[in-house]
């Protein structure tokens, strides 16, 4: 009989080769960084105790892996890969400090590795990436501090969490879910010392976003509270939009799950016992509670497919326990399932071998998801190309989009500081910086790039004359996915921007 350390060993043989691959598949991608990534790897070059969106550890994480790899993709790809393999990791080790099963664990690990959801972060760094790991890290942590009510293992709880709300604001959902769980299982533990050094450490983690916010007239509680529907601008409930919203919810989440793993998590929830259970009722819970907050966020907005992803991580132990105790046939299902989810991944990033015989067809280049991540690379070369040919030695690269101003930063030679202008757009952290301003009269060319037809009247106008402008074709799977407008122009003087207000 195989021991525990036969499949520890096994899963971290099959989570190294997974990251190595993904490192692999993206040093040899034409494809660029995705546009999150590069905004915060900009932000690692404006180190801050948060920013407009998101709290400061995306951008230490950045600083740390560029101080060590220099600033390539390289660089901000590790992150991602090295927070998943540990994510993957806890996962291994918390299955098995529940069930004390090796097999179980090595499940759990391996249904966790086909599941979308968990490529997301696992092959972009966003802050996904470092939440996943800090949620799942929190939550085994906290049951080692049940089951053995040892302080030092709630105050190790509390650092996890204060390092996951550092990385991600919604790890604060962590708080709640601890305490329905102590209502639900063992009230009087409510009131013992244990769960409230846990929130006390973990509160710790609030002081920097508070002193910053402070500072910068709320704009973080503002963006969420636009993101969540608490502020911006109101209209009247529509009973058919609110059904579409919470139709592409619940859709997504099950999309991010696997379709073929459906069938699991309905034999989990009809076959494992979770009142009578608290090692099942613990790892349902933080799943049922994120997915009901988001759906009813979902009545009244729609809500992004990437938000509640992260409550899933948990129901890999879940389905893992499910299968095990399962017959022979929901074993096979479960591989099969493992194995059809994992091609299909492939064939996302594999599709040029599939286009030859009509994949085009079924995911066209347009809608294809990775279309994201094409030609920001050759447009920073093209940029380059062009202030070396007109020879320009006073110059600023600005946009209308930061997703744009943030990858030209990050492929530009020398990566320059870009910049944004508000045509109409809500606020974002490059309003927070320093901005065109600077080059005001100065006799400074500014180079401009914008996805629409034209430029806008404004930008025209605040410069002396307009020296030229061109298209960028923006090519993925051979066809044209994007067309950008590159103009650029003498001398600013002033460009006259407008305040939405919005957040």
């Amino acid at each position: 009989m195989k021991d525990i350390n036969f499949y520890r060993k096994l899963s971290l043989g099959l989570i190294s080769i997974v990251g190595l691959l993904k490192l692999l598949y993206f040093h040899f991608s034409t494809l660029s960084l995705f546009t999150e990534e590069t905004q915060y790897w900009l932000w690692s070059k404006h180190l801050d105790w948060n920013y407009y969106s998101k709290p400061l550890m995306i951008a230490v994480y950045n600083y740390l892996s560029t101080g060590v790899f220099g600033d390539t993709e390289f660089a901000i790809k590790f992150n991602a890969i090295l927070f998943s393999s540990l994510t993957a990791w806890v996962i291994f080790e918390f299955t098995n400090l529940l069930f004390q099963k090796g097999k179980v664990a090595l499940y759990a690990t391996l249904i966790l590795m086909v599941m979308p959801f968990f490529h997301l972060g696992s092959i972009f760094h966003t802050t996904d990436s470092s939440l996943y790991f800090f949620w799942i890290l929190a939550f085994y942590l906290i049951w080692k501090a049940w089951i053995s009510n040892d302080t030092q293992w709630w105050i190790w709880a509390g650092i996890a969490t204060v390092f996951g709300i550092l990385s991600k604001n919604i790890m604060v959902l962590t708080l709640p879910i601890l305490g329905i769980y102590i209502l639900l299982v063992e009230p009087k533990r409510f009131f013992s010392k244990g769960p409230w050094i846990y929130v006390l450490v973990s509160c710790f983690s609030l002081i920097p976003i508070i002193v910053w916010n402070i500072q910068n007239d709320w704009v973080t509680f503002k963006h969420v509270g636009t993101l969540g529907g608490v502020e911006g601008k109101k209209s009247g409930f529509d009973t058919s939009q609110s059904l579409k919203f919470m139709g592409e919810y619940i859709g997504g989440q099950l999309g991010f799950l696997s379709p073929f793993f459906i069938p699991v998590l309905v034999l989990s929830l009809r076959k494992l016992s979770f009142l009578k259970a608290p090692k099942n009722l613990f790892l349902i819970l933080p799943t049922a509670v994120v997915w009901g907050l988001f759906l009813g966020m979902s009545i009244f907005k729609n809500v992004n497919v990437n938000w509640p992803a992260f409550a899933m991580l948990t129901l890999a132990p879940l389905m893992a326990k499910a299968v095990y105790q399962a017959s022979y046939h929901w074993k096979k299902y479960t591989l099969f399932s493992g194995l059809i989810t994992g091609a299909l991944l492939l064939v996302l990033f594999f599709p040029a071998p599939f286009d030859a015989i009509g994949f085009k067809k079924v995911l066209k280049p347009s809608k294809d998801p990775m279309m994201r991540l094409a030609g920001y690379r050759d447009m920073g070369t093209r940029l380059d190309h062009l202030i070396d040919s007109l020879k320009l030695d006073r110059q600023f690269i600005f946009s209308d989009n930061y997703h744009v101003a943030s990858e030209m930063a990050f492929y530009m030679q020398g990566n320059p500081q870009t910049y944004t202008i508000n045509l109409g757009r809500r606020k974002n952290q490059f309003d927070l910086w320093p901005g065109i301003q600077q080059f005001e009269e100065k006799n400074y060319t500014g180079i401009y790039i914008t996805k629409e037809d034209q430029i806008q009247e404004a930008v025209r106008l605040g410069f002396d004359s307009l020296i030229s402008t061109e298209k960028f074709y923006t090519i993925h799977r051979g066809d044209t996915v994007k067309t950008y407008t590159i103009a650029i122009l003498a001398n600013l003087n002033h460009i006259e921007e407008l305040d939405t207000g919005e957040y």
